[in-house]
């Protein structure tokens, strides 16, 4: 009866990482259901019958074993992610440093331009070059560095990835300087918009569709671990704070785009942290309303 006994309690826990706590947790039970069945078989039950009503006489103790098993993986998640930091190397290190000081070039040259001349147009043109160049390097340099949490990117890839961003900063930046310009209507700033900023956006969406997962095991497992806490939310609550959130971005997309064009970029900043705090705000009220 006690390999029988066993058997069953190896059975309900298959699945669940393999802990000492969890161990004891199963030996304990193991003990407490053979001397359960030995007090029912004195009271005249054969051994088949007084199997059944024990293991009836459990109740949910999966419950205990699911905070053993969880409390572990935290435990193994936070330890492989402190134990596996990774150094940022020599090329990538350098690349940085050149990509942070064409940045701070560009930043000074755009406000020596707009000092002396008195014209923001001739600001942001001047800086230009070195905000697109240091834009593509960043966005490169990150995509191919390995992190703690991610494997690197394939350099063509990256690649591909920086290009499209740099064609779109390009195209932001060249607007933002024909809106400032005089005699510059609407119509020659959207255009601008055409030829850089709309294939880059395009090409952006197409590598994030076909993107292929980069992250590293342990972080798997901490998604894997976040998912059950997500399942155990009011669906309907999710599904409202999913519309909300939709609806207010929406909202705020429209609101900032006129507000950047009519009022000014100001407005437009103020929108958009209005907006992120309503998002939080949504978010609290999702988690309250989930767990009540």
């Amino acid at each position: 009866m006690s390999k029988q006994v066993k058997r069953y309690v190896d059975d309900l826990f298959k699945g669940y990482v393999d802990t000492p706590a969890l161990e004891d947790f199963k030996e304990e039970i193991i003990s407490n259901l053979i001397e359960r069945i030995k007090g029912l078989e004195s009271e005249g039950m054969d051994e088949e019958a007084a199997f059944t009503k024990a293991i009836g006489e459990l109740g949910d103790i999966t419950a205990v074993a699911d905070d053993i098993s969880r409390q572990k993986r935290n435990e193994v998640i936070g330890q492989m992610y402190f134990q596996h930091k990774v150094e940022v190397g020599l090329k990538h290190a350098i690349g940085y440093v050149i990509a942070g000081i064409l940045f701070l070039f560009g930043l000074t040259v755009g406000f020596i331009s707009y000092f002396s001349t008195d014209v923001i147009s001739q600001g942001i043109s001047s800086s230009l070059p070195f905000i697109v160049i240091s834009g593509v390097a960043f966005v490169f340099l990150g995509l191919t560095q390995e992190t703690a949490s991610d494997y690197p990117m394939s350099w063509i890839r990256a690649l591909i990835y920086a290009v499209a961003v740099g064609g779109i900063l390009f195209g932001l930046i060249t607007a933002a300087s024909l809106y400032f310009m005089d005699n510059m209507g609407l119509h020659a700033v959207l255009g601008t918009l055409l030829p850089f900023v709309i294939p880059g956006v395009g090409i952006l969406a197409f590598l994030l569709l076909t993107e292929k997962s980069r992250h590293k095991p342990w972080v798997i497992e901490e998604q894997k671990i976040w998912m059950e806490r997500y399942i155990k939310k009011d669906p309907k609550r999710v599904a409202q704070g999913g519309l909300l959130s939709g609806a207010l971005w929406i909202l705020a997309i429209a609101m900032v785009i006129l507000a950047g064009f009519k009022l000014g970029i100001i407005y437009a900043i103020v929108v958009f942290l209005v907006t992120i705090a309503l998002q939080l705000f949504i978010e609290f009220w999702v988690q309250a309303k989930s767990y009540d």
